[in-house]
């Protein structure tokens, strides 16, 4: 059983790092390997592998699905870029810097690191030029703050899916997600201001940031993001508290993360509709609505391919098997973290650490005390604080911060790695706190 674990997890790297595979495929790979060294049957394989598909897709495939399409609505309609100008107004040309690492803070809420950097970007080295302040830190500060709440905050694919596969309670999620990103993007701010101090230089071409004829309000950029989060956790607070029985009721509609997803789609639909009243495609089959689709469905099928697997390690002896190991020994919150860090630093993914930690460590839960609804949040959080690094070459996303950036790679291997470890273990100590806290 323990060298089907051992052996399932080195066809995942394998499948991932050296050929190349489609994580839904080195997935079915993995699940399959571990079945048949582990000597399950078949049946009972296929069994488990459909009905953990299945529950993991059930839960969070519609909420993956708003989430990629209001990302795109915002990336379009340029509410990023509305973000990152009412953000920089607020913190100055000075502290542009720290105006960038909080705009990748809320950017990377909705829409996907890589497109948000390369969206930003041209903010950054018309910045970086006016400032002078050196590019290193510009780009290296956007791209950790946009690193942090990718890791932490849903309706982001990674952590979603590893709240759904723990059980944990979106909203409170949410909340804790966003207070330990806040120390997380501040540790890669900094990191990125003695970056900058070591590795000076300027973008040699800033073209003119590109204009729209007009770009949405401030409040029609935030409002999709901010919307569904306040009402998923005014759901979390209402559930804490005693209020009148048909406030709290339409409250457990709105608060539901798929209706309130649904609200931010809306307002950000609402939005582009605003800047392009003339596209009537948006919504159609070739519009922006089936290009986010397209990448929604992938994301589901990865994580309900994850959750297959989960549901396969569920169905096997390994929970007793594993449970007899590792009863007596006070690991806590390092086991999801370990695992976490190990598959980001030779996958690459950030998602799939995150998940593959968290399948992992679903049967271990009452032995490393995580049983609880808080238990199952601080579970959550240090698969992400695990998943935070290494951050390295064989992520796309150190290659667009890399190159979209002009960084030279030695620069990029020489900063962004270090500084992910910093913002890991700053996520491993604040995870450590909350569990003394709430678990103790």
């Amino acid at each position: 059983m323990i060298l089907g674990l051992v052996l399932s997890v080195v066809v995942l790297v394998l499948c991932t790092v050296k050929l190349k595979i489609h994580p839904f495929f080195a997935l079915i790979a993995t699940t399959v390997t571990f079945a048949v060294v582990s000597g399950m049957g078949m049946e009972e394989m296929l069994s488990a592998f459909t009905s953990g598909m299945g529950g993991t897709v059930a839960d969070i495939g519609l909420v993956i699905a708003l989430g990629t399409v209001t990302g795109a609505l915002l990336e379009k309609s340029g509410a990023a870029e509305t973000m990152a100008k009412t953000i920089l107004k607020i913190t100055g040309e000075k502290h542009a810097a720290l105006g960038l690492a909080i705009t990748g803070y809320f950017v990377s809420i909705p829409v996907f690191c890589d497109s948000a950097f390369v969206l930003l970007s041209p903010i950054a080295k018309r910045l970086s030029k006016d400032t002078r302040i050196s590019m290193t830190t510009m780009a290296i500060a956007m791209c950790m703050g946009l690193h942090a709440t990718h890791m932490f905050v849903p309706p982001t694919p990674g952590p979603l899916a590893v709240s759904g596969i723990l059980s944990a309670d979106l909203g409170q999620v949410i909340l804790f997600g966003a207070l330990v990103s806040i120390p997380v993007m501040l540790v890669g701010y900094f990191g990125a201001q003695l970056a900058g101090k070591k590795y000076y230089y300027l973008p040699k071409e800033v073209g003119e940031t590109q204009e729209q004829q007009k770009l949405p309000s401030p409040v029609m950029a935030f409002l999709p993001i901010l919307a569904p989060i306040a009402l998923m956790l005014i759901k979390t607070i209402g559930d804490m508290c005693t209020w009148p029985e048909a406030v709290m009721g339409v409250m457990d509609i709105l608060g539901t993360p798929a209706v309130a997803l649904l609200v931010g789609l809306i307002i950000a639909a609402i939005g582009y509709h605003e800047i392009f009243p003339e596209d009537k495609t948006a919504w159609g089959f070739d519009g922006v609505f089936a290009e986010a689709l397209r990448t929604a469905g992938q994301i589901v099928l990865i994580v309900g391919a994850g959750g297959a697997f989960s549901g396969v390690l569920k169905a096997s002896p390994l929970q007793d098997i594993l449970t007899e190991t590792f009863s007596g020994l006070a690991i806590g919150i390092l086991a999801p973290f370990l695992i976490g860090f190990l598959f980001r630093t030779c996958v690459g993914s950030a998602t799939i650490a995150m998940v593959t930690a968290a399948t992992m460590i679903v049967p271990l839960l009452d032995i490393l005390g995580f049983a609880s609804p808080m238990g199952r949040i601080i579970a959550m959080l240090a698969c992400a604080a695990g998943g935070l690094m290494v951050f390295h070459g064989n992520d796309d996303f150190f290659w667009v911060t890399a190159t979209t950036s002009e960084m030279d790679t030695s620069v990029a291997y020489k900063t962004i790695p270090l500084i992910s470890v910093l913002q890991s273990l700053t996520a491993l100590v604040c995870v450590f706190l909350l569990s003394l806290i709430f678990l103790h």
